[in-house]
């Protein structure tokens, strides 16, 4: 991997599919540089509100730090958040990989000649050899894997050394829900030994716990968390989760979700986006849809599940439309969950499927801060994923959540939301009827209590001084350094 400039080079890496070199901007090469550990690619819009939070409240402290992003999509990170990237894997697994990867040129696809097949499909015929030959091409993969991890390891440690701190910012990292042991976990350890290698400090700022099941995935988080000189969790359940595996975090600091963190200029910085004007005066539902347990989007999926779970959306929605609300259908996770919109409109009946013009509405959504702008205009989200409901309480909206995780429960007793907390497995459209008519009527607690978690976030002492300490952290390095 090649260090360029990004000032002089980002058009050709934005060109580049494999996103594979990274970016160090040498405008500003007098001021610390962090660098943000993120598995995502831009398409979840929590982890980018995240990015930005974290982002935005350490520039309060260090005004001229420069950011880069350790990440699954290199161009992403530098159109949106930083000057600089480097790509989070060397060699990729299902669910978890470099967005953008080289795609093999047909002469590396077909024999050379006619007469090479033949000399394949004789030898084919030799007992034991096709066995040798499946064995010999395995051995191959792997070796280049291993080669892959060697050079992504060597390369990310000479990256780190242009650092002055690793902050693993936020989300639900502390999981192996997506690629197993070798997915996050294994990226977690990885990194974690090559800042401690590269002599940089390491941190973990308001970060998620969830599935940890297999042995593999224990270990390797447990050496990540070893690995850390400072450690927080976005909630008490997230921190015991962690301390089963290095007991040492039951000490750490409880600080939530860095999203909450964001600050209030950065959520008004786009334009309202007309939704009242288009509803003219009718109540309006935000829909948000989630591909959790779909086939070929989903890691672990469940067809049955998530044809349920279509088909109570669809007569939702056409509950919805019936009793006269006007329909704001909208993704905090771009590409797979709107995959799902036409699944539920496909399972309507024909004369709702009729009706729909001028009942519903689907903006176009490419940012956070765009999905805030919406649901600002709204009078009620209902939502799955948990950056989904998240932005929805950022944007002070009452929110049904359909649960696919213990962590969104979690969210929910922490903003005393739980009455309106359904889980995905069991709900019914009936019950998230019920339970919009409840927030109708409950309305002003309910916002009176959301708006108050949000300004003891803002004003959280616990929230300053994590951002004062990843600060001091980069700062004290950086001065070190020079």
């Amino acid at each position: 991997m090649e260090k360029i400039s990004g000032s002089v080079r980002l058009a050709e890496l934005q060109s580049d599919p494999s996103c594979s070199a990274h970016i160090i901007d040498d405008q500003h090469p007098k001021h610390p540089r962090i660098a943000l550990l993120t598995p995502y690619t831009g398409g979840n819009l929590g982890d980018a509100a995240i990015q930005d939070a974290a982002i935005a409240n350490i520039r309060l402290r260090l005004p001229y730090a420069q950011f880069s992003g350790i990440t699954l999509k290199c161009c992403n990170f530098l159109e949106q958040h930083g000057s600089g990237a480097f790509p989070l894997v060397g060699a990729g697994i299902p669910f978890f990989k470099m967005e953008a990867e080289h795609i093999a040129s047909n002469a590396d696809l077909r024999y050379s000649s006619t007469r090479q097949g033949r000399l394949r499909k004789t030898l084919g015929k030799i007992p034991g050899l096709r066995a040798i030959r499946q064995y010999l091409r395995m051995s191959r993969s792997w070796l280049q894997v291993a080669k892959a991890e060697i050079d992504h390891a060597i390369e990310g440690y000479r990256f780190l050394r242009t650092q002055n701190l690793l902050v693993i910012s936020g989300g639900g990292q502390l999981d192996e829900e997506y690629g197993g042991a070798w997915g996050l976990p294994f990226a977690l350890f990885k990194w974690t030994v090559l800042a401690r290698l590269a002599r940089i400090p390491c941190a973990m700022a308001s970060v998620g716990a969830g599935k940890i099941a297999l042995p593999a995935s224990r270990r390797m988080i447990s050496v990540a968390l070893r690995m850390c000189c400072y450690r927080s969790f976005r909630e008490k359940n997230s921190r015991a989760i962690a301390a089963s595996l290095y007991s040492p975090v039951m000490n750490d600091s409880v600080v939530p979700d860095l999203a909450f963190s964001m600050p209030p200029e950065l959520e008004l910085s786009s334009p309202s986006a007309g939704v009242r004007t288009i509803a003219r005066g009718r109540h309006v539902i935000a829909l948000s849809p989630m591909a959790y347990a779909k086939p070929m989007n989903w890691p672990t999926p469940d067809r049955d599940l998530h044809d349920r779970y279509v088909q109570q959306m669809a007569q939702l929605l056409s509950c919805l439309v019936q009793q006269g609300h006007f329909i704001v259908v909208v993704c905090s996770s771009l590409g797979d969950d709107e995959s799902v919109i036409p699944d539920i409109i496909a399972r309507l009946d024909d004369e709702t499927k009729l009706s729909l013009e001028g009942h519903i509405h689907f903006p176009v959504i490419k940012t956070w801060k765009e999905l805030v702008s919406v649901l600002r205009d709204t009078d009620c989200l209902i939502a799955s994923r948990l950056h989904g409901t998240i932005l929805g309480f950022v944007s002070q909206v009452p929110a049904v959540a359909i649960s696919v995780d213990p962590k969104v429960d979690w969210v929910m007793e922490d903003l005393q939301q739980s009455k309106y907390l359904l889980h995905f497995r069991d709900f019914k459209a009936k019950d998230v009827l019920d339970a919009i008519d409840s927030i109708r009527d409950d309305r002003d607690g309910i916002l009176e209590r959301i708006i108050s978690y949000r300004k003891s976030v803002l004003s959280n002492s616990a929230s300053a001084r994590q951002y004062d300490f990843l600060a001091g952290l980069a700062s004290e390095h950086f001065q070190a350094c020079n």
